[in-house]
């Protein structure tokens, strides 16, 4: 499983402008998939003058060995 998490600033060089985003509700079954939704989310913060970075994260919420 992945969880999707976004770092999106305002302003380049001032953090305090910067959130995080996370899909903590929905976990997502393949990196593909993940990858497409943070990618459609990424963008719609790209044309609002946003600076993006996105990542997906392999996920174990159960505490099992991979």
């Amino acid at each position: 499983m992945f969880i999707a998490v976004l770092l999106y600033c305002s302003i380049l060089d001032d953090a305090t402008s910067c959130d995080v985003m996370i899909r903590k509700n929905h976990l997502f079954t393949t990196e593909v998939e993940c990858k497409q939704e943070i990618a459609t989310i990424a963008q719609g913060l790209l044309v609002t003058g946003h600076y993006v970075k996105a990542k997906c994260f392999a996920f174990n919420p159960y505490g099992e060995s991979a």
